[in-house]
C-alpha cells in the first residue's frame, strides 16, 4: 500500500514535471513567434513570458499552474493590442503618404492649368498684336504684354518655390515620425538599451564590412535568485541600473544591447585588446552594490557578471562570434564560482 502511495506521487511529481516543462517550451515558442510577427510589441511579449516561465521554474504547483495561465492569457491580450495598434499605426502612416501625395500633385496640376489659361490669353493678344499696322499701338501692346510675361513667369517660379517648401516641410515631419517608429522597433522596453534585432541587425553589417571588432557577451551572477526571493519588480529595477552603468562603461561607437533576460551583448569597435579593456571596466565600474525597490521598500543586493570576449576573424558568421563570445562568458562563469569555492573553503 505504502509502495503504491509512492508511486502515485511519484507519478503527480512527474506530471507536474512535465507539464512544467511543457509550459516552459510553449511560453518561449509563443514569445519567439510573437517577436517575428510583429518586433516592437514582440520584445515586451518576449520579456513577460521568460518572467511566467521563471515563476513555474521556482514552484510548479497546481495553484501557480491556474495563476500563470491567467497572467499568460492577459499577456497575450496585451501583445494583441499592442500589435493591432502598432500595425493600425503603420497603415495610417502609408495613407497619410498617399493623401500628400496626391495633394502635391493636384496642386501641380491646378497651378499648371491656371498658367495655361493666362499663357493661352497672352498668346491671343500677341496674335491680335501681329495684326496691328500702328507702330506706337504695336509698341504699346507688346510693353504689356511682355511686362506681364515677366509677372507670370516670376510667380509661377514663386509658387514652384513654395510648393517644394511645403512638400518639403511634410517629408521632413514624416521622417522624423519614420525615426521615431524605427527608434522604438530598435530599443528594448525596460532598458533602453538596443535590442536583440538591432544588435543582429549591426553585427551583420560589421560582418559585411570585414572591419576590426569585437563582441562581449555578459551574464549576471545571481540574478535568477534576486528575481525569486525579492521579487519581479526588484529585477526590472536591478537589470534597469545595471544597463544604464553598462552604457557608460562604453563609447558611443560602441553598441550596447540587451540580448534577452539578463543577459547583454557589446559590439566594440576596434582590435580585440580594445574589447579586453572594455570588458575589464564591466568589474571595476559596473559589478556592485545596487539598491533596488522591492514591494516591501528598497533593499541592497550586490551584483557581478561574466563576461567573455570574442574577436572577430575572416569568414566569421553573427552566429559564429556569439559562440565564441558566448563559450568565453561561460568559461569567466566557472573561473568566478571557483574563485568563491576557494575562498569559502580558506574562510
Amino acid at each position: 500500500m505504502i509502495s503504491l502511495r509512492k508511486s502515485m506521487e511519484q507519478q503527480a511529481v512527474e506530471v507536474l514535471e512535465s507539464a512544467r516543462k511543457s509550459y516552459g517550451d510553449g511560453f518561449v515558442a509563443f514569445g519567439e513567434a510573437g517577436a517575428q510577427a510583429c518586433p516592437p510589441a514582440g520584445e515586451g511579449l518576449m520579456e513577460s513570458l521568460l518572467n511566467l516561465k521563471r515563476r513555474l521554474d521556482a514552484e510548479a504547483s497546481a495553484s501557480m499552474f491556474t495563476e500563470t495561465e491567467a497572467l499568460l492569457e492577459q499577456e497575450l491580450k496585451t501583445w494583441s493590442g499592442r500589435a493591432a495598434h502598432f500595425y493600425q499605426q503603420k497603415t495610417d502612416e502609408v495613407k497619410e503618404i498617399l493623401a500628400i501625395v496626391a495633394q502635391a500633385a493636384s496642386e501641380v496640376g491646378e497651378r499648371d492649368q491656371r498658367y495655361a489659361k493666362q499663357f493661352g490669353n497672352l498668346t491671343e493678344r500677341l496674335q491680335a498684336t501681329a495684326k496691328l499696322n500702328d507702330l506706337t499701338a504695336i509698341r504699346q501692346s507688346l510693353i504689356m504684354n511682355v511686362t506681364e510675361m515677366e509677372t507670370t513667369v516670376t510667380k509661377m517660379a514663386q509658387d514652384g518655390q513654395n510648393s517644394v517648401a511645403a512638400l518639403r516641410s511634410r517629408i521632413d515631419v514624416y521622417e522624423a515620425r519614420l525615426g521615431e517608429v524605427e527608434q522604438i522597433a530598435c530599443e528594448d522596453p525596460l532598458t533602453g538599451l538596443a535590442n536583440r534585432r538591432k544588435l543582429e541587425r549591426q553585427l551583420e553589417i560589421l560582418v559585411k564590412q570585414s572591419r576590426p571588432f569585437s563582441v562581449i557577451y555578459v551574464d549576471l551572477n545571481g540574478f535568477k535568485a534576486i528575481n525569486d526571493t525579492l521579487g519581479h519588480q526588484a529585477g526590472d529595477d536591478l537589470l534597469k541600473q545595471f544597463a544604464g552603468e553598462l552604457r557608460a562603461a562604453f563609447r558611443t561607437t560602441d553598441v550596447v544591447g540587451r540580448w534577452g533576460g539578463d543577459e547583454f551583448v557589446i559590439l566594440v569597435d576596434g582590435h580585440f585588446r580594445d574589447a579586453i579593456i572594455r570588458a575589464e571596466r564591466i568589474e571595476k565600474w559596473v559589478d556592485g552594490e545596487y539598491l533596488v525597490t522591492t514591494g516591501a521598500g528598497q533593499q541592497k543586493v550586490q551584483i557581478s557578471a561574466a563576461s567573455g570576449v570574442a574577436s572577430w576573424q575572416a569568414g566569421d558568421t553573427p552566429t559564429t562570434i556569439l559562440q565564441r563570445a558566448d563559450a568565453a562568458m561561460y568559461e569567466h562563469k566557472a573561473l568566478i564560482k571557483s574563485r568563491r569555492k576557494t575562498m569559502s573553503d580558506h574562510s
